[in-house]
């Protein structure tokens, strides 16, 4: 069976999420045509150096996001059509790394950052009170080079925990800065796919013609105990950035 010829152990305060960023690791190492089959769930645990119920969380996952099925007299194999579930749209992550699943190289060019007041609807978005102070993150994502992708992070400076903080820290990953200021894990996002032409500032950030078709996302983060923490407004060109979903489709009478 072609597996990894290492596979680092896990950090036990994030087992689950540290194991499916590994599984998919391994997925995509595997030569399915050869050998799809998995691990079992007592060698992944061994290997990660977590417990077979994590393993299992995890691998029940991947069973959901349809890359993996559980066959009876097999083990747990690799779905055929797996490689194609890049980017996918039920899983909330970093725009770069949709970039880079999409075959590019990714940079960020431009991050700006200010304080304001929140608007009526950024107000509902974050269930807070329209007025109060809200950080606002733009950053603009290259491909090869070239425009694909602009964000705009919104965080209410109340959940802050700590104000000191620079442009290299904006830079990096939204949610690993927003989980150390806020002093909180995000577990779920709740999105709204949004269809839209560039207006004059996405035309100048994204250097696109008038009437260009976008894809817009605009997402609700929240922590473990449902509070919502971040509110982002996502917007991408569809000719760096296609995101895939895989669903089921059991007859329902």
């Amino acid at each position: 069976m072609n597996r990894q010829k290492s596979i680092r152990r896990v950090k036990k305060q994030t087992a689950v999420q540290e194991a499916l960023e590994i599984l998919r690791d391994i997925v995509a190492s595997l030569d399915i045509d050869r050998d799809p089959r998995l691990p079992s769930e007592e060698e992944l645990a061994t290997q990660l150096g977590i417990s077979r119920l994590t393993v299992r969380e995890a691998l029940t996952v991947l069973e959901r996001e349809g890359i993996i099925a559980r066959v009876q007299g097999r083990g747990t194999v690799v779905n055929p059509f797996a490689r194609r579930l890049t980017s996918r749209i039920d899983s909330a992550r970093e725009i770069g790394k949709f970039i880079e699943e999409n075959g590019y190289t990714v940079s960020i060019d431009e991050v700006k950052s200010l304080w304001k007041k929140a608007s009526d609807n950024e107000a509902i978005k974050l269930g807070i009170n329209p007025g109060e102070e809200i950080l606002v993150v733009e950053k603009r994502f290259l491909a090869d080079g070239n425009p694909a992708a602009f964000c705009i992070d919104r965080i209410p400076k109340v959940l802050f925990r700590d104000l000191n903080f620079s442009v290299r820290d904006l830079a990096a990953s939204i949610f690993s800065f927003t989980e150390h200021q806020c002093n909180c894990q995000l577990t779920h996002d709740v999105i709204e796919i949004i269809p839209m032409v560039a207006d004059a500032k996405l035309m100048k950030l994204l250097q696109v013609n008038p009437g260009t078709p976008l894809l817009c996302l605009d997402a609700v983060e929240y922590a473990e105990d449902g509070q919502a923490v971040m509110y982002n407004s996502e917007y991408y060109l569809d000719q760096f950035i296609r995101f895939t979903l895989c669903r089921n489709v059991a007859y329902m009478p």
